[in-house]
Protein backbone atom coordinates (compact mmCIF):
# COMPACT_ATOMS: atom_id res chain seq x y z
CA UNK A 1 0.00 0.00 0.00
CA UNK A 2 2.90 2.47 -0.10
CA UNK A 3 4.03 4.73 -2.54
CA UNK A 4 7.12 6.96 -4.05
CA UNK A 5 5.96 9.87 -2.68
CA UNK A 6 5.07 8.43 0.82
CA UNK A 7 8.11 7.05 0.93
CA UNK A 8 10.59 9.82 -0.24
CA UNK A 9 8.74 12.13 2.41
CA UNK A 10 9.33 9.75 5.16
CA UNK A 11 12.94 9.97 3.77
CA UNK A 12 13.09 13.63 3.73
CA UNK A 13 12.49 14.00 7.38
CA UNK A 14 14.00 11.04 8.35
CA UNK A 15 17.64 12.85 6.72
CA UNK A 16 17.17 16.43 7.05
CA UNK A 17 16.24 17.86 10.26
CA UNK A 18 18.63 16.02 11.89
CA UNK A 19 20.90 17.04 9.20
CA UNK A 20 20.26 20.67 9.23
CA UNK A 21 20.98 20.75 12.96
CA UNK A 22 23.95 18.90 12.62
CA UNK A 23 25.26 21.11 9.80
CA UNK A 24 24.75 24.46 12.28
CA UNK A 25 26.24 22.59 14.93
CA UNK A 26 29.81 21.72 12.61
CA UNK A 27 29.65 25.90 11.93
CA UNK A 28 29.50 26.65 15.34
CA UNK A 29 32.45 24.35 15.90
CA UNK A 30 34.70 25.60 12.90
CA UNK A 31 34.00 28.94 13.97
CA UNK A 32 34.78 28.80 17.25
CA UNK A 33 37.71 26.70 16.72
CA UNK A 34 39.07 29.02 13.77
CA UNK A 35 39.20 26.34 11.36
CA UNK A 36 39.39 27.22 7.84
CA UNK A 37 36.57 25.67 5.39
CA UNK A 38 35.82 25.51 1.66
CA UNK A 39 32.76 27.73 1.12
CA UNK A 40 31.84 25.94 -1.46
CA UNK A 41 31.91 22.49 -0.37
CA UNK A 42 30.49 23.87 2.89
CA UNK A 43 27.09 25.06 0.32
CA UNK A 44 27.44 21.60 -1.14
CA UNK A 45 27.33 19.93 2.25
CA UNK A 46 24.69 21.43 3.27
CA UNK A 47 22.07 20.12 0.06
CA UNK A 48 24.02 16.40 0.62
CA UNK A 49 25.68 16.98 -3.24
CA UNK A 50 29.15 16.79 -2.18
CA UNK A 51 29.90 13.50 -3.20
CA UNK A 52 28.58 14.18 -6.85
CA UNK A 53 32.12 16.39 -6.99
CA UNK A 54 34.59 14.37 -8.19
CA UNK A 55 37.12 14.71 -5.92
CA UNK A 56 37.70 13.75 -2.17
CA UNK A 57 39.59 17.07 -0.99
CA UNK A 58 36.13 18.78 -2.26
CA UNK A 59 34.48 16.76 0.70
CA UNK A 60 37.11 17.08 3.48
CA UNK A 61 35.46 20.56 4.98
CA UNK A 62 33.10 20.23 7.75
CA UNK A 63 31.28 16.99 8.84
CA UNK A 64 33.03 15.18 6.37
CA UNK A 65 31.18 11.63 6.94
CA UNK A 66 27.56 13.46 5.57
CA UNK A 67 29.24 13.03 2.11
CA UNK A 68 27.77 9.09 2.74
CA UNK A 69 24.56 10.79 3.75
CA UNK A 70 24.40 12.34 0.39
CA UNK A 71 25.28 8.80 -1.43
CA UNK A 72 22.06 7.48 0.46
CA UNK A 73 19.76 10.19 -0.67
CA UNK A 74 20.83 9.23 -4.18
CA UNK A 75 19.83 5.90 -3.96
CA UNK A 76 16.52 6.98 -1.93
CA UNK A 77 15.75 8.76 -5.16
CA UNK A 78 16.25 5.80 -7.50
CA UNK A 79 14.67 3.19 -4.57
CA UNK A 80 11.01 3.17 -6.01
CA UNK A 81 11.94 2.21 -9.58
CA UNK A 82 14.85 -0.16 -8.52
CA UNK A 83 12.16 -2.24 -6.21
CA UNK A 84 9.96 -1.81 -9.61
CA UNK A 85 12.89 -3.67 -11.38
CA UNK A 86 14.12 -6.34 -8.45
CA UNK A 87 10.78 -7.27 -8.02
CA UNK A 88 10.84 -8.60 -11.38
CA UNK A 89 13.42 -10.84 -11.14
CA UNK A 90 12.17 -14.23 -10.48
CA UNK A 91 13.00 -16.27 -7.22
CA UNK A 92 14.60 -18.26 -8.66
CA UNK A 93 17.42 -16.03 -10.35
CA UNK A 94 17.70 -14.13 -7.72
CA UNK A 95 21.45 -15.86 -6.42
CA UNK A 96 22.32 -14.90 -10.04
CA UNK A 97 21.71 -11.20 -9.87
CA UNK A 98 23.42 -10.98 -6.69
CA UNK A 99 25.98 -13.04 -8.13
CA UNK A 100 25.98 -10.48 -10.89
CA UNK A 101 26.06 -7.29 -8.56
CA UNK A 102 28.65 -8.21 -6.56
CA UNK A 103 30.92 -8.74 -10.09
CA UNK A 104 30.09 -4.90 -10.87
CA UNK A 105 30.93 -3.60 -7.00
CA UNK A 106 34.76 -5.58 -8.17
CA UNK A 107 34.77 -3.95 -11.65
CA UNK A 108 34.43 -0.80 -10.50
CA UNK A 109 37.78 -0.24 -9.00
CA UNK A 110 39.17 -2.38 -12.22
CA UNK A 111 37.13 0.45 -14.25
CA UNK A 112 38.93 3.65 -12.38
CA UNK A 113 42.34 2.47 -12.53
CA UNK A 114 41.82 1.83 -16.25
CA UNK A 115 39.78 4.36 -17.27
CA UNK A 116 40.48 7.50 -15.08
CA UNK A 117 43.93 9.85 -14.70
CA UNK A 118 46.69 8.80 -12.51
CA UNK A 119 46.78 12.10 -10.91
CA UNK A 120 46.58 14.24 -9.18
CA UNK A 121 47.55 11.65 -6.69
CA UNK A 122 46.25 11.01 -3.29
CA UNK A 123 48.40 10.77 -0.16
CA UNK A 124 47.42 7.38 0.30
CA UNK A 125 46.38 4.35 -1.31
CA UNK A 126 49.08 4.82 -4.11
CA UNK A 127 45.71 6.10 -6.47
CA UNK A 128 44.28 9.47 -8.47
CA UNK A 129 41.62 11.42 -6.71
CA UNK A 130 39.45 10.61 -9.60
CA UNK A 131 39.97 6.67 -8.99
CA UNK A 132 39.48 7.18 -5.41
CA UNK A 133 36.25 8.79 -5.60
CA UNK A 134 34.66 7.12 -8.62
CA UNK A 135 35.32 4.19 -6.54
CA UNK A 136 34.19 5.26 -2.49
CA UNK A 137 32.57 8.62 -2.78
CA UNK A 138 30.26 8.62 -6.06
CA UNK A 139 26.71 8.19 -5.01
CA UNK A 140 25.73 5.54 -7.97
CA UNK A 141 28.88 3.44 -7.47
CA UNK A 142 27.84 2.72 -4.06
CA UNK A 143 24.58 2.07 -4.96
CA UNK A 144 25.19 -1.10 -6.42
CA UNK A 145 25.39 -2.42 -3.15
CA UNK A 146 22.24 -1.05 -1.84
CA UNK A 147 20.70 -2.93 -4.40
CA UNK A 148 22.87 -5.56 -3.75
CA UNK A 149 20.86 -5.30 -0.19
CA UNK A 150 17.71 -5.16 -2.00
CA UNK A 151 18.40 -8.61 -4.03
CA UNK A 152 19.51 -9.97 -0.72
CA UNK A 153 16.25 -8.63 1.22
CA UNK A 154 13.95 -10.49 -1.22
CA UNK A 155 16.58 -13.90 -1.03
CA UNK A 156 15.18 -14.50 2.22
CA UNK A 157 11.83 -13.20 1.75
CA UNK A 158 11.23 -16.03 -1.13
CA UNK A 159 12.83 -18.86 0.95
CA UNK A 160 16.03 -18.74 -0.97
CA UNK A 161 18.46 -18.30 1.70
CA UNK A 162 20.87 -21.08 2.21
CA UNK A 163 20.48 -21.21 6.32
CA UNK A 164 24.42 -19.69 6.80
CA UNK A 165 24.39 -19.11 10.54
CA UNK A 166 25.65 -16.27 12.13
CA UNK A 167 28.74 -17.33 13.33
CA UNK A 168 29.81 -18.71 9.85
CA UNK A 169 29.06 -15.20 8.60
CA UNK A 170 30.74 -13.81 10.88
CA UNK A 171 33.64 -15.71 10.12
CA UNK A 172 33.74 -15.01 6.62
CA UNK A 173 33.66 -11.38 7.45
CA UNK A 174 36.96 -11.48 9.49
CA UNK A 175 38.38 -13.55 6.47
CA UNK A 176 37.16 -11.02 4.38
CA UNK A 177 38.62 -8.03 6.07
CA UNK A 178 42.05 -9.92 6.57
CA UNK A 179 42.16 -11.17 2.64
CA UNK A 180 40.97 -7.40 1.76
CA UNK A 181 44.43 -5.68 3.70
CA UNK A 182 46.44 -7.94 0.82
CA UNK A 183 44.99 -6.27 -2.22
CA UNK A 184 45.43 -3.18 -3.46
CA UNK A 185 43.64 -0.48 -1.86
CA UNK A 186 40.69 0.06 -4.21
CA UNK A 187 39.77 -3.21 -3.60
CA UNK A 188 40.16 -3.16 -0.10
CA UNK A 189 36.82 -0.62 0.37
CA UNK A 190 34.14 -2.44 -1.07
CA UNK A 191 35.01 -5.46 -3.90
CA UNK A 192 35.65 -7.65 -1.09
CA UNK A 193 33.82 -6.63 2.08
CA UNK A 194 30.68 -6.83 0.50
CA UNK A 195 29.74 -10.46 0.04
CA UNK A 196 30.46 -11.42 4.00
CA UNK A 197 28.78 -8.26 4.69
CA UNK A 198 25.73 -9.06 2.60
CA UNK A 199 25.74 -12.52 4.02
CA UNK A 200 25.70 -11.37 7.55
CA UNK A 201 23.42 -8.89 7.27
CA UNK A 202 20.85 -11.65 5.49
CA UNK A 203 22.07 -14.24 8.67
CA UNK A 204 21.29 -11.93 11.37
CA UNK A 205 18.30 -10.53 10.05
CA UNK A 206 17.36 -13.99 9.42
CA UNK A 207 17.56 -15.23 13.05
CA UNK A 208 15.87 -12.03 14.15
CA UNK A 209 12.45 -13.06 11.84
CA UNK A 210 12.89 -16.60 13.27
CA UNK A 211 12.92 -15.47 17.18
CA UNK A 212 16.17 -17.21 17.45
CA UNK A 213 17.51 -13.40 18.17
CA UNK A 214 21.27 -12.43 18.54
CA UNK A 215 23.31 -9.89 20.46
CA UNK A 216 21.97 -7.28 18.43
CA UNK A 217 18.59 -7.59 19.16
CA UNK A 218 18.76 -6.91 22.91
CA UNK A 219 16.84 -3.84 24.58
CA UNK A 220 20.65 -2.02 25.14
CA UNK A 221 21.40 -2.82 21.52
CA UNK A 222 18.66 -1.50 20.07
CA UNK A 223 18.60 1.71 21.94
CA UNK A 224 22.31 2.32 20.89
CA UNK A 225 20.43 1.41 17.28
CA UNK A 226 18.28 4.09 17.61
CA UNK A 227 20.74 7.09 18.75
CA UNK A 228 23.36 5.31 15.60
CA UNK A 229 22.04 8.18 13.38
CA UNK A 230 22.22 11.07 15.16
CA UNK A 231 25.78 9.30 16.90
CA UNK A 232 27.14 9.83 13.29
CA UNK A 233 25.95 12.74 12.46
CA UNK A 234 27.80 14.68 15.81
CA UNK A 235 30.62 12.59 16.28
CA UNK A 236 32.91 13.87 13.60
CA UNK A 237 32.54 17.47 14.53
CA UNK A 238 33.71 16.60 18.04
CA UNK A 239 36.70 14.84 17.45
CA UNK A 240 37.84 16.93 14.52
CA UNK A 241 37.18 20.32 16.60
CA UNK A 242 36.38 19.81 19.71
CA UNK A 243 40.32 19.08 20.72
CA UNK A 244 41.09 22.27 18.72
CA UNK A 245 38.96 24.53 21.17
CA UNK A 246 40.44 22.95 24.61
CA UNK A 247 44.18 23.26 23.39
CA UNK A 248 46.14 26.27 24.45
CA UNK A 249 47.02 29.02 22.30
CA UNK A 250 49.71 32.13 21.93
CA UNK A 251 49.16 35.97 22.37
CA UNK A 252 47.76 35.81 18.93
CA UNK A 253 45.50 33.92 19.71
CA UNK A 254 46.61 30.72 17.29
CA UNK A 255 46.95 27.12 18.84
CA UNK A 256 49.58 25.88 20.11
CA UNK A 257 50.71 22.52 18.28
CA UNK A 258 50.33 19.98 21.11
CA UNK A 259 51.63 16.41 21.12
CA UNK A 260 48.94 13.66 23.08
CA UNK A 261 50.78 11.17 25.26
CA UNK A 262 48.81 8.05 25.09
CA UNK A 263 46.67 8.26 28.18
CA UNK A 264 45.58 11.91 27.48
CA UNK A 265 44.81 10.92 24.07
CA UNK A 266 42.71 7.52 24.89
CA UNK A 267 40.91 10.23 27.59
CA UNK A 268 40.37 12.19 24.97
CA UNK A 269 38.58 9.84 22.94
CA UNK A 270 36.31 8.25 25.72
CA UNK A 271 35.44 12.69 26.99
CA UNK A 272 34.71 12.81 22.83
CA UNK A 273 32.36 9.31 23.05
CA UNK A 274 30.67 10.40 26.10
CA UNK A 275 29.91 13.94 24.75
CA UNK A 276 28.68 12.72 21.40
CA UNK A 277 26.30 9.91 22.91
CA UNK A 278 24.53 12.80 25.19
CA UNK A 279 24.24 14.79 22.06
CA UNK A 280 22.89 11.94 20.18
CA UNK A 281 20.65 11.36 22.89
CA UNK A 282 19.15 14.79 22.56
CA UNK A 283 19.25 15.06 19.03
CA UNK A 284 17.04 11.66 18.67
CA UNK A 285 14.82 13.13 21.35
CA UNK A 286 14.32 16.56 20.52
CA UNK A 287 14.42 16.77 16.79
CA UNK A 288 14.48 13.11 15.11
CA UNK A 289 11.46 12.02 16.41
CA UNK A 290 9.62 14.91 17.00
CA UNK A 291 10.20 15.80 13.35
CA UNK A 292 9.27 12.25 11.97
CA UNK A 293 5.80 12.39 14.12
CA UNK A 294 4.66 15.50 13.18
CA UNK A 295 5.95 15.77 9.33
CA UNK A 296 6.82 12.37 7.87
CA UNK A 297 3.01 11.18 7.03
CA UNK A 298 0.41 13.57 5.79
CA UNK A 299 -2.19 14.70 8.86
CA UNK A 300 -5.36 13.24 8.61
CA UNK A 301 -8.25 15.08 7.32
CA UNK A 302 -11.28 15.56 9.70
CA UNK A 303 -13.74 14.16 8.99
CA UNK A 304 -16.73 16.62 7.39
CA UNK A 305 -19.83 18.20 9.39
CA UNK A 306 -23.04 16.29 8.50
CA UNK A 307 -23.87 12.29 8.94
CA UNK A 308 -21.58 11.25 7.15
CA UNK A 309 -19.13 12.88 8.86
CA UNK A 310 -20.74 11.52 12.43
CA UNK A 311 -20.60 7.75 10.90
CA UNK A 312 -16.81 8.27 10.01
CA UNK A 313 -16.21 9.42 13.43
Amino acid sequence: TDTARKFWRRRLFRVFPNHLVAYVFTVVLMLAAGSAFDASGMVAQLFLLQAWVPDPLFIDTGNTVTWSLGADVAFYALFPLLLAAVQKIRPSRLWYWAGALVLVVIALPTLALTVLPDSPAMSVGGVSRSQYWFTYFFPLSRAVECVIGMVFARIVLSGRWIRLPVTAAAALVVVGYVTAQQLPFLYRLSAVPVVPLALLTASLAVADAEGRGTFLGGRRMVWLGELSFAFYLVHQPILAYGHVLISPRDAGGEVVPRTWDAPAGITLIVVAFAVSMALAWLMHNGVEKPAMRRWSRPRRRAAPPGPAGAAAA
